[in-house]
């Protein structure tokens, strides 16, 4: 890749010294633009060329989260895990409780007691609530522990934040959660 301007077109110290100064200038200015820049964008395509199309413009909730869909695809690890678990237990005491939860109103799923587990197996392992800093040199480990709840909506999926689960109860993210769902549906997150 480096150009010779020696002597029979032979590559010089020189010659590596621009090429190298060059490189670390592209990479600095990809560096500076958004993550993931350097992937080159896909090329436009003339779908009408294979049958009829619809041009439909984005939804605002589709257009804001498009770039933060992007954003998380290109930056953090995509990971899908499968296992089963016994749930027995945990659902007669969920019906335990729905007495108390329906006196407040509340509907009380087993979302409420996911949210609750993975608070627990995120404080017993501190590091999957960290991010790696921008300069790639140290880890920010939260000491905050804040949930993104997927909720399913006209305009397709949105993730509220139920802020501080660690330090709420069952019923208290229950009802969070119902309120945030509700929001979500109707187009009233903040």
């Amino acid at each position: 890749q480096v150009e010779g301007t020696g002597r029979k077109g032979r590559i010089t110290k020189q010659d590596i010294q621009v090429f190298v100064k060059q490189a670390l200038a592209d990479v600095k200015s990809v560096g500076n633009q958004a993550a993931g820049s350097g992937i080159p964008a896909m090329p436009e395509i003339d779908f009408s060329r294979f049958g009829l199309v619809e041009i439909k413009p984005l939804s605002r909730v589709k257009k804001k989260s498009g770039v933060y869909l992007h954003r998380a695809w290109l930056n953090v690890p995509i990971v899908t895990h499968h296992d089963d678990a016994d749930i027995t237990e945990l659902e007669i005491f969920r019906k335990s409780l729905l007495e108390e939860a329906a006196k407040k109103d509340v509907k009380l799923t087993l979302v409420s007691f996911l949210l609750k587990a993975c608070a627990a197996a995120i404080r017993k392992h501190p590091i999957f609530n960290s991010s790696l800093n921008s300069d790639k040199e140290n880890l920010v480990i939260k000491h905050y522990l804040n949930i993104g709840v997927a909720v399913d909506t006209p305009d397709g999926l949105v993730v509220p934040v139920i802020r501080d689960v660690e330090q709420k109860g069952l019923i208290e993210l229950a009802k969070e959660l119902g309120e945030v769902s509700t929001r979500a549906r109707t187009n009233k997150l903040k």
